[in-house]
Protein backbone atom coordinates (compact mmCIF):
# COMPACT_ATOMS: atom_id res chain seq x y z
CA UNK A 1 0.00 0.00 0.00
CA UNK A 2 1.66 3.18 -0.98
CA UNK A 3 1.50 6.23 0.80
CA UNK A 4 -1.34 8.23 -0.79
CA UNK A 5 -3.50 5.09 0.14
CA UNK A 6 -2.32 4.99 3.41
CA UNK A 7 -3.76 8.99 4.07
CA UNK A 8 -6.59 8.03 2.05
CA UNK A 9 -7.54 5.06 4.47
CA UNK A 10 -7.16 6.92 7.18
CA UNK A 11 -9.08 10.24 6.69
CA UNK A 12 -11.94 7.12 5.28
CA UNK A 13 -11.44 5.92 9.26
CA UNK A 14 -11.48 8.78 10.72
CA UNK A 15 -13.88 10.96 8.54
CA UNK A 16 -16.39 11.08 11.17
CA UNK A 17 -18.55 13.47 13.14
CA UNK A 18 -17.11 14.50 16.73
CA UNK A 19 -19.41 16.61 18.85
CA UNK A 20 -21.63 16.82 15.78
CA UNK A 21 -18.84 17.89 13.66
CA UNK A 22 -17.50 16.62 11.03
CA UNK A 23 -13.70 16.41 10.57
CA UNK A 24 -13.00 17.89 6.67
CA UNK A 25 -10.10 16.38 4.23
CA UNK A 26 -7.95 19.65 4.86
CA UNK A 27 -8.46 19.66 8.68
CA UNK A 28 -8.48 15.83 8.78
CA UNK A 29 -4.70 16.23 7.32
CA UNK A 30 -3.64 19.15 9.23
CA UNK A 31 -4.23 16.92 12.41
CA UNK A 32 -2.72 14.48 11.22
CA UNK A 33 0.39 16.48 10.38
CA UNK A 34 0.44 18.06 13.72
CA UNK A 35 0.63 14.14 15.37
CA UNK A 36 3.18 13.14 13.28
CA UNK A 37 5.13 15.99 13.60
CA UNK A 38 4.48 16.26 17.92
CA UNK A 39 5.24 12.67 17.71
CA UNK A 40 8.63 12.69 15.99
CA UNK A 41 9.54 15.84 18.53
CA UNK A 42 8.68 13.86 21.50
CA UNK A 43 10.48 11.00 20.61
CA UNK A 44 13.37 12.90 19.93
CA UNK A 45 15.67 13.07 23.21
CA UNK A 46 19.09 15.07 22.40
CA UNK A 47 22.26 13.64 23.76
CA UNK A 48 22.59 16.81 25.95
CA UNK A 49 19.42 14.80 28.14
CA UNK A 50 21.56 11.95 28.84
CA UNK A 51 23.88 10.98 31.17
CA UNK A 52 25.49 7.77 31.41
CA UNK A 53 26.66 5.80 34.61
CA UNK A 54 29.81 4.11 33.27
CA UNK A 55 32.99 2.38 34.02
CA UNK A 56 35.95 1.56 31.87
CA UNK A 57 36.06 -2.20 33.63
CA UNK A 58 34.05 -4.86 31.70
CA UNK A 59 33.65 -6.86 35.08
CA UNK A 60 30.18 -5.19 35.35
CA UNK A 61 27.05 -5.79 33.96
CA UNK A 62 24.12 -3.34 32.89
CA UNK A 63 22.35 -2.18 36.07
CA UNK A 64 18.90 -1.48 36.72
CA UNK A 65 17.70 2.60 37.89
CA UNK A 66 16.38 1.58 41.09
CA UNK A 67 20.62 -0.03 41.79
CA UNK A 68 22.18 3.57 40.38
CA UNK A 69 20.08 5.21 42.97
CA UNK A 70 20.81 3.15 45.65
CA UNK A 71 24.80 3.98 44.54
CA UNK A 72 24.06 7.22 44.33
CA UNK A 73 22.08 7.37 47.58
CA UNK A 74 25.23 5.90 49.33
CA UNK A 75 22.93 2.76 50.17
CA UNK A 76 25.34 0.32 48.84
CA UNK A 77 29.05 0.17 48.70
CA UNK A 78 28.93 -3.38 46.50
CA UNK A 79 27.91 -3.96 43.12
CA UNK A 80 27.82 -7.67 41.43
CA UNK A 81 29.83 -8.56 44.28
CA UNK A 82 32.77 -6.06 44.07
CA UNK A 83 33.29 -3.01 46.31
CA UNK A 84 33.12 0.14 43.97
CA UNK A 85 34.21 3.43 44.29
CA UNK A 86 32.49 6.80 42.55
CA UNK A 87 33.17 9.40 41.14
CA UNK A 88 31.33 13.21 41.19
CA UNK A 89 31.72 16.33 39.31
CA UNK A 90 33.09 19.74 41.35
CA UNK A 91 30.53 21.69 43.11
CA UNK A 92 29.94 24.02 40.70
CA UNK A 93 29.88 21.87 37.81
CA UNK A 94 26.44 21.69 35.78
CA UNK A 95 26.61 18.32 34.48
CA UNK A 96 26.90 17.52 38.55
CA UNK A 97 23.54 19.68 39.25
CA UNK A 98 21.31 18.15 36.00
CA UNK A 99 23.24 14.35 36.79
CA UNK A 100 21.19 14.63 40.55
CA UNK A 101 18.35 16.19 39.16
CA UNK A 102 17.24 14.21 36.81
CA UNK A 103 18.40 10.63 38.55
CA UNK A 104 17.36 11.21 42.02
CA UNK A 105 14.92 14.69 41.48
CA UNK A 106 17.21 16.67 44.10
CA UNK A 107 19.41 19.78 43.63
CA UNK A 108 22.44 20.27 44.79
CA UNK A 109 22.16 21.34 48.38
CA UNK A 110 20.08 18.51 49.23
CA UNK A 111 22.55 16.33 48.16
CA UNK A 112 25.10 17.73 50.00
CA UNK A 113 23.13 17.96 52.72
CA UNK A 114 22.44 14.32 52.27
CA UNK A 115 26.05 13.30 51.89
CA UNK A 116 26.51 15.41 55.02
CA UNK A 117 24.32 13.01 57.12
CA UNK A 118 25.38 9.72 55.87
CA UNK A 119 29.04 11.13 56.21
CA UNK A 120 28.83 12.26 59.73
CA UNK A 121 27.45 9.56 60.71
CA UNK A 122 29.66 7.45 59.74
CA UNK A 123 27.02 5.37 57.43
CA UNK A 124 28.67 6.03 54.50
CA UNK A 125 31.72 8.87 52.44
CA UNK A 126 30.30 10.33 49.41
CA UNK A 127 31.63 9.78 45.93
CA UNK A 128 35.13 11.20 45.02
CA UNK A 129 35.09 14.30 43.54
CA UNK A 130 36.75 14.82 40.72
CA UNK A 131 39.39 17.97 40.77
CA UNK A 132 39.05 19.87 37.64
CA UNK A 133 35.91 18.83 36.19
CA UNK A 134 36.79 17.58 32.86
CA UNK A 135 36.13 14.25 31.49
CA UNK A 136 39.41 13.54 31.03
CA UNK A 137 40.19 13.98 34.87
CA UNK A 138 37.64 11.64 35.35
CA UNK A 139 38.80 8.92 32.90
CA UNK A 140 42.12 8.84 34.22
CA UNK A 141 40.65 8.53 37.36
CA UNK A 142 38.63 5.65 36.44
CA UNK A 143 41.61 4.27 34.55
CA UNK A 144 43.80 3.97 38.28
CA UNK A 145 41.27 1.18 39.59
CA UNK A 146 38.95 -1.63 38.01
CA UNK A 147 36.02 -1.22 40.05
CA UNK A 148 35.47 2.48 39.65
CA UNK A 149 32.23 4.09 38.08
CA UNK A 150 31.56 7.82 37.04
CA UNK A 151 28.83 9.72 35.17
CA UNK A 152 29.12 11.93 32.02
CA UNK A 153 27.05 13.64 29.42
CA UNK A 154 26.96 10.56 26.78
CA UNK A 155 28.44 12.54 24.14
CA UNK A 156 31.42 12.85 26.10
CA UNK A 157 32.27 8.88 27.02
CA UNK A 158 35.56 7.88 25.93
CA UNK A 159 35.26 5.17 23.57
CA UNK A 160 36.00 2.55 25.94
CA UNK A 161 33.39 3.02 28.12
CA UNK A 162 31.46 0.29 29.43
CA UNK A 163 27.75 2.19 30.01
CA UNK A 164 26.10 0.50 33.08
CA UNK A 165 23.15 2.99 33.09
CA UNK A 166 21.69 5.33 31.28
CA UNK A 167 20.10 8.51 32.68
CA UNK A 168 17.21 10.89 31.47
CA UNK A 169 14.41 13.08 32.37
CA UNK A 170 11.43 10.84 33.24
CA UNK A 171 8.10 12.00 31.86
CA UNK A 172 5.68 13.56 35.27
Amino acid sequence: MDKINVVKRLYQLFNIKINNIRITRFGFMRCLLFFILNSLVSLQVSANDLYAVFTLSSDFEPLTKSKVIMLFRGKTKYLQGKKIELSDWPQNNNIRHEFYQKLLGKDLAQMNAYWARLSFSGKARPPKEIDNGSVESLVEWLAVKRFRIGYAPIDLLPANANVLYIVKKEKS
